[in-house]
């Protein structure tokens, strides 16, 4: 369980950094059709389910892992953002809070992280029992609906409209609707099933009770259900003329009226972001073909950035493959392989880059062995002290450093 509970962790810290993007691309592409804002929340939908991703030099995801499997279990215990600074401000707090005292017999996140696991666990529990409540408080109020036609229903027990079901969705009215407004709420609620935005929007509220501890999640799902809402509105006022629009408007507003019990239910699909929308509906204009296709282009773009992992192995000429990092027993010290070159001399020569991210100073040396050359083979000389330790430089707490190695051999003469 707590082995998942990272992974759920890792998934929302990634699809945190989507959900600011779709947030500045929500700016970006305004004046876009609205189903393009709401299928770039879908690219935070696919981050928050999958748990993979192919790599790509174009990703914008500082790091795929942010808290490590190992994280239990390492005497100096750290985090991998990605973000040096986040790293530096982070780091020193969990190393001093959860690094092992001399004497421990554990170490003390195998005790919080199983912990926070189980909270979790209970957060989840807490929001399906909501939606349970939720769902028989409204399946009480329109048990006396009237039908209509079809799938739309009249009950004297609501205040607003609203589409209610997943499988089969069904509209529900109030009785006290005006007869010219009800031809517009039939045309929204109508077009929401036919574009499967209770699908969405069950399957944004099922995402959200898996990683309800992210308050940016909380965000995104809100604004999913507010850009669902102004796509919706899009899609029935394109054939409306002015005169209409401002009819439907009027209708909107006249639908706002207490729907926090309908607006807070999962299954139920009511009326939010009246405001904003009434705003949009008013100024719509049917956006330039140009425009759909540079928004396209950007959604595209923006899906590779952000449903791929930076890549995390590299290749010389030669096929050699070497990691990006290569990490070290102690924790936030480790070494990135910035390239691997061919000398004047035919070497191979690794271009590298130590680092230290802790708050300690660091001394780094070089150990060298001997050996001999006997025909063809290269032997151990096996001499006393024939292993030397030279001193090469000193970290500074959360500093890099940038050296070569050469994979140059000399013979050696036993004197």
């Amino acid at each position: 369980m707590s082995a998942l509970f990272l992974d759920i962790i890792n998934m929302s810290i990634s699809a945190s950094y989507i959900v600011l993007a779709v947030l500045l691309l929500r700016a970006i592409i305004k004046k876009a059709p609205k189903w393009i804002t709401v299928i770039s929340w879908g690219i935070v939908a696919l981050r928050l389910i999958c748990p993979l991703s192919v790599e790509s030099v174009l990703s914008l995801i500082p790091s795929p892992e942010t808290v490590s499997p190992d994280i239990m279990t390492n005497e100096n215990p750290t985090i991998d953002s990605g973000i040096p600074i986040l790293n530096g401000t982070i780091n020193p707090i969990i190393e001093e809070s959860f690094t092992p005292r001399p004497g421990d017999s554990i170490n003390p996140l195998q005790v919080w992280i199983p912990v926070l696991a189980t909270i979790w666990l209970i957060g989840i529990a807490v929001l399906i029992i909501y939606t349970f409540v939720s769902y028989l408080r409204i399946k009480r109020k329109i048990q006396t609906a009237v039908l209509v036609c079809d799938n739309i229903y009249q009950s004297e027990n609501i205040a607003s409209p609203f589409v209610f079901g997943v499988i089969k969705p069904n509209i529900y009215i109030p009785f006290n609707i005006s007869e010219r407004d009800i031809r517009y709420v039939i045309s929204h609620e109508s077009a929401h099933i036919k574009r499967g935005d209770h699908l969405w929007k069950s399957l944004g509220f099922a995402l959200l009770m898996l990683h309800w501890f992210n308050p940016l999640i909380w965000i995104g799902y809100i604004m999913l259900c507010r850009d669902i809402e102004l796509a919706c509105d899009e899609k029935v006022i394109k054939t409306l003329d002015r005169n209409e629009r401002a009819n439907y408007s009027e209708a909107l507003l006249g639908c706002s009226v207490r729907r926090r019990t309908i607006s807070f239910c999962p299954l139920a699909f009511g009326e939010v972001g009246v405001g904003a929308r009434i705003k949009s509906v008013l100024n719509y204009k049917k956006p330039a073909f140009w425009i759909v296709i540079a928004a396209i282009i950007i959604c595209v773009f923006f899906a590779v950035c952000f449903l791929t992992n930076p890549p995390a192995e590299n290749k010389n000429n030669n096929g050699i493959c070497t990691s990006d990092e290569i990490f070290t027993d102690l924790s936030g010290i480790y070494v990135t392989v910035k390239s691997i070159d061919t000398n004047e001399g035919a070497h191979t020569v690794l271009n590298l880059e130590w680092h230290n991210d802790t708050h300690r100073n660091v001394t780094y040396g070089e150990e060298y062995s001997i050996e001999y050359k006997m025909g063809s083979t290269w032997i151990d000389a096996a001499f006393e002290e024939v292993n030397f330790l030279a001193v090469g430089y000193s970290l500074e707490p959360y500093r890099n450093e940038n050296k070569s190695y050469s994979t140059q051999r000399f013979d050696v003469t036993r004197v």
